[in-house]
């Protein structure tokens, strides 16, 4: 405001103060409850709609070999990245385990060349274990090698990642000269897949701090290896999660986002949620604080011939995952 208008407005008789009624607070976060009710009330609409019929006949796998005695919370579920939604044909490009419970959200990268025993198989690339035998083979291998008791899992195709950016009306994230460059090649490469999709590319133009990006570009960010290794690779995966579950929380009480932002995802994924654990576990993200991340394995605890890591140390891997995902 400026000068003129203070004048002007200290010349204006002075009105009472209106009392606050106590219950005003109560009042805006009971209807923070209302809108919030309402949008998970739409994403179940929009769930029951889109998903198949599999899902509701939810089946947990056979022998997962879980490890006994951990928490029944947080919920952890394998999140596995494929090119295409084949059920197990391929090995997964991506492995996440998320752990999500109310109030915190934890995200750990597992290193897809990292060399693990797979029942059946012998050591190999944990990659392998999804190509081998599926989600099931690949969270019993999660599982043997890092002492967990994961049980859900989601197979997201990486087709599912661009319609849920741009639901969203794109995110923002911090990019470099170097990553704009990539991802602008990534970006043309992918134009055979997503043309046919209805998706035009669009070059990149500018780098920097809160550069935007739509969903194509956001793949393509997420998929940069060349100018640094798999495990920066891993963390821009992180970063691109991060950036959606904050946009996410800025539009939380628009439902249409919401609805559009869950059509887009639900019709592409293959889990063994149900479609009440989705909207439960959709609630506690929405409702968590910041993103907490880790990779493995960790630095210090495996050798690298440059096509395959081996680990070294495999109790301080397990030991840092079950204090980083159970605290002490």
């Amino acid at each position: 405001m400026n000068a003129i208008y203070y004048e002007e407005y200290d010349r204006k008789p002075r009105r009472r103060r209106k009392k606050r009624r106590r219950g005003g607070c109560l009042g805006r976060l009971l209807g923070r409850l209302i809108a919030l009710a309402l949008i998970l009330a739409i994403v179940g609409c929009v769930a029951l709609y889109w998903l198949p019929v599999s899902l509701f006949m939810v089946e947990r796998g056979g022998d997962l070999a879980l490890t006994d005695g951990l928490p029944a919370q947080p919920m952890n579920v394998l999140v596995l990245g494929v090119d295409v939604l084949n059920h197990g044909s391929q090995r997964s490009d991506t492995m996440m385990i998320a752990s999500i419970d109310r109030g915190a959200l934890k995200l750990t990268s597992l290193q897809r060349d990292t060399v693990v025993s797979i029942d059946g198989y012998g050591k190999t690339k944990i990659n392998a274990a999804y190509a081998y035998g599926g989600a099931e083979l690949a969270m019993r291998t999660v599982n043997q090698a890092f002492d967990m008791n994961v049980m859900r899992y989601v197979t997201v195709d990486f087709t599912v990642l661009v319609r849920l950016v741009d639901a969203l009306g794109g995110i923002e994230v911090d990019i470099t000269e170097a990553e704009r460059q990539q991802i602008n090649k990534n970006v043309s490469s992918s134009g055979s897949v997503f043309r046919p999709l209805g998706y035009e590319p669009k070059e990149l133009l500018d780098s920097g701090v809160n550069t935007h990006l739509d969903g194509l570009q956001a793949l393509g960010y997420a998929r940069i290896r060349k100018i640094d290794s798999d495990f920066v690779r891993t963390s821009r995966q992180r970063t691109v999660i991060d950036a959606m579950l904050k946009k996410l929380r800025s539009v939380a009480w628009n439902p249409v986002v919401w609805a559009r932002f869950a059509s887009a995802g639900l019709s592409g994924i293959d889990t063994n949620l149900s479609p009440i654990e989705l909207i439960s576990l959709a609630e506690k993200a929405l409702l968590s604080g910041e993103l907490e991340q880790l990779r493995l394995p960790l630095d210090g605890t495996y050798t690298d011939d440059g096509s395959s890591l081996k680990i070294t140390n495999s109790d301080k891997n397990i030991a840092t995952l079950r204090a980083f995902i159970y605290g002490g």
